[in-house]
């Protein structure tokens, strides 16, 4: 019989049944009425999520492609940024600033662990000229399943009257947990649209600030897809200086119905006390969490390999029996960790089939637990609720 498998990595993640349809739909004209009043909705609708009244722009592109483009629309050949980095994905900011001719300052952590609010205020306090022109950090880094406090960092920054601008990387953290851009002053919100949003990826998403604005018309990389005055200016009249991503947008119109219906709030919430769970879950069954629990992500979860279990064996038993799809460790985790992505179109009653499977899988494989150990756990931190 035909199967339906889970796929539990750190993104792409699962997409509804009712975003997969509005992705049927035929083409329409991206020069005509239809697909105006299409960007129109999805403007609107991104402003709600990212809390902000700021600029939000549209690219056709992956998340990394909007992180290339706040380099090369914010910054100058031989500019200094500090850039947080916690694993694979918040140190491609600081890769993609140095290919551009930037100086980066690096905040390096160990992976596993968070950068704290006043590792960053002592690097500012010593920049007595100046010179850095943005922290940029992940609320979020994947790699490592770790969270960054962004108000708190955002907070101090302000409370310093330091002039850098705070650019953030939302890809895994945007419609997941709590992002408050205009209420937290962040200058530069990055995302894309297959983690949270719930869809395909092959969308890039930046909300810019008036500050950051100035920033780039002071500007002089080189650049022109990733123009940000290029495309806000066709926006303005919702259309594009090329051929959007039109099958795209349709399940984003989707994907910001489902959000707002369910209210922003309750989506954080939701979140929340997945993460939590799945956590509580994972100990439950004498499991070791790799990521540091007082800045864990809500969005995944990394857990140490347990002696005598080889990662490639979970992974292929999971997807080949229980049709659960994992994610395993990056470069130097290779092998060592596995990863649970739980964000976007995910359910409490989800996590009982991807956590009994993997308790199920654990036991085939030599690790000893009781069975039902991982659903009692999850029941518990529920049921609290």
């Amino acid at each position: 019989m035909e199967r339906r498998q889970m796929l539990h990595i750190p993104g792409p993640t699962n997409i509804p049944e009712r975003i997969l349809r509005s992705l049927s739909q035929p083409l329409i004209n991206h020069r005509g009425p239809e697909f105006e009043a299409l960007l129109s909705t999805c403007a609107a609708g991104l402003k709600k999520v990212f809390r902000t009244e700021n600029d939000i722009l549209i690219f056709p592109s992956s998340g990394s492609g909007a992180l290339e483009s706040a380099i090369v629309n914010l910054f100058s050949p031989g500019d200094t940024i500090l850039a947080v980095c916690l694993g694979v994905f918040s140190d491609r900011m600081a890769e993609i600033g140095e290919k551009h001719g930037l100086n980066v300052i690096r905040l390096t952590k160990e992976w596993g662990q968070a950068a704290r609010v006043e590792e960053i205020e002592a690097i500012l306090a010593q920049d007595q000229e100046g010179k850095i022109k943005a922290v940029c950090l992940p609320q979020n880094e994947t790699t490592s399943a770790i969270g960054i406090d962004v108000e708190g960092i955002s907070r101090m920054m302000q409370q310093m009257g330091h002039g850098a601008i705070l650019v953030v990387d939302a890809i895994s953290s945007l419609a997941c947990v709590p992002l408050e851009t205009d209420a937290w002053g962040v200058d530069v919100v990055i995302s894309a649209s297959q983690k949270g949003l719930m869809l395909p990826p092959g969308i890039g998403l930046v909300s810019v600030s008036e500050r950051a604005w100035q920033r780039v018309e002071q500007s002089t990389m080189p650049r022109w897809y990733w123009d940000y005055k290029a495309v806000k200016d066709k926006m303005t009249t919702f259309q594009f200086p090329y051929t959007p991503a039109t099958t795209l947008l349709f399940g984003l119109r989707e994907a910001l119905e489902m959000l707002n219906e369910e209210g922003m709030e309750k989506v954080w919430e939701r979140h929340q006390l997945i993460g939590q769970g799945v956590r509580n879950a994972v100990e439950a069954m004498g499991l070791t969490l790799f990521s540091d629990k007082e800045h864990a992500s809500d969005t995944v979860t990394a857990i140490l390999m347990p002696e005598r279990v080889k990662y490639k064996e979970l992974a292929e038993l999971l997807r080949t029996k229980y049709d659960i799809v994992i994610g395993g460790g990056l470069q130097k985790l290779q092998g060592q960790i596995f990863r649970i992505g739980h964000m976007g179109a995910i359910h409490f009653m989800d996590m009982y089939a991807v956590l009994g499977a993997v308790e199920m899988a654990l036991v085939e494989l030599g690790y000893e637990v009781e069975l039902g150990t991982a659903a009692a756990s999850l029941a518990r931190t529920f049921i609290k609720k």
